[in-house]
């Protein structure tokens, strides 16, 4: 609880101001924070009355944030990152690390490194609650911010960047090739000879699709997608059935039998860069810097093994 001219603002009610600041309608922070609707507009309703002040405008069942809503906001997600420093300062002094870390991976991480990763902190801090989603890095960045997450492994393609936030602490895992996979038949065809042949790749919005749409124009043709999947193992058996060819990262093949596919360099050898990030007011929690340097430790073992 939080005093301000005389009432006492509720932080679980700060917090779902918070998530609805972010994801800007009731229903999607209801679905962030595992709640129902209802009950998301009655506490916020109530969180109006106990600051008597209008912090939404109302139009039907939609809400906007007045100036008074954007400026109690900013105020709650500052009282998060208090708790989150209040939290780490509890537990710097602790002997053992416990208690709970949320960690977001998304696929080729998961298949790779995770296992990795948590079979090292299972064995050095085996009191610490790891729990593990797997999610694309655009929702999972997305979700860090509304502390869904304490850790997240994000990727970023050349030359595509991400919004920088300041509230993040971001760490370079590494750098992991990109390759164009096609059915073994077609080993000796030039990457800028593909313009006939059906595409798979990862769903609009993303960064990966984004950055293998331009690098198939950047070769001279306009790729025909007729496969669109997040499932990177999908597109593997799809290209090992010789139904398309695609881009596929090194740190995933490596993992996989790939007899029946060839691997074709892009000019330039690009790389797409792996790396972690978590909330700066948690960053330098002991949970946080284990699991990270654990993550760390895995990249290196995987790419250098």
């Amino acid at each position: 609880m939080i005093s301000n001219i005389g009432v006492m603002l509720n932080l679980h009610r700060l917090r779902l101001l918070h998530a609805f600041r972010l994801r800007g309608t009731v229903s999607a922070a209801a679905e962030a924070m595992g709640l129902s609707p209802s009950t998301v507009s009655q506490q916020l309703t109530q969180l109006e009355r106990d600051a008597s002040a209008e912090l939404f405008h109302r139009s039907g069942r939609t809400l906007r944030l007045t100036p008074a809503g954007v400026r109690l906001a900013e105020h709650a997600r500052m009282m998060l990152d208090l708790e989150d420093e209040a939290l780490r300062s509890l537990s710097a002094g602790e002997p053992e690390l416990s208690g709970v870390l949320r960690l977001s991976v998304f696929q080729s991480v998961a298949l790779t490194l995770a296992p990795a990763a948590l079979s090292r902190l299972k064995a050095d801090h085996p009191d610490l609650r790891v729990e593990v989603v797997q999610a694309p890095p655009e929702q999972a960045l997305f979700d860090l911010a509304g502390r869904r997450h304490d850790v997240v492994v994000a990727e970023q393609y050349p030359g595509v960047s991400r919004p920088r936030q300041a509230e993040f602490d971001s760490e370079v895992l590494g750098t992991d090739r990109l390759w164009v996979v096609v059915p073994a038949p077609l080993a000796g065809t030039a990457p800028e000879d593909l313009d006939a042949y059906p595409w798979v790749m990862e769903p609009p919005g993303t960064a990966s699709r984004e950055w293998c749409v331009q690098q198939c124009r950047a070769l001279g043709f306009e790729p025909d997608v007729r496969f669109t999947t997040d499932d990177l193992l999908s597109h593997l058996q799809l290209i090992r059935a010789g139904l398309a060819v695609g881009i596929l990262p090194e740190l995933l093949l490596k993992e996989q039998d790939t007899d029946d596919v060839a691997l074709l360099p892009l000019p330039q050898a690009p790389a797409r860069t792996i790396y972690t990030t978590a909330r700066r007011s948690s960053a330098e929690t002991p949970a946080a810097q284990a699991c990270r340097t654990a993550l760390r430790e895995a990249f290196t073992d995987a790419t250098q093994g």
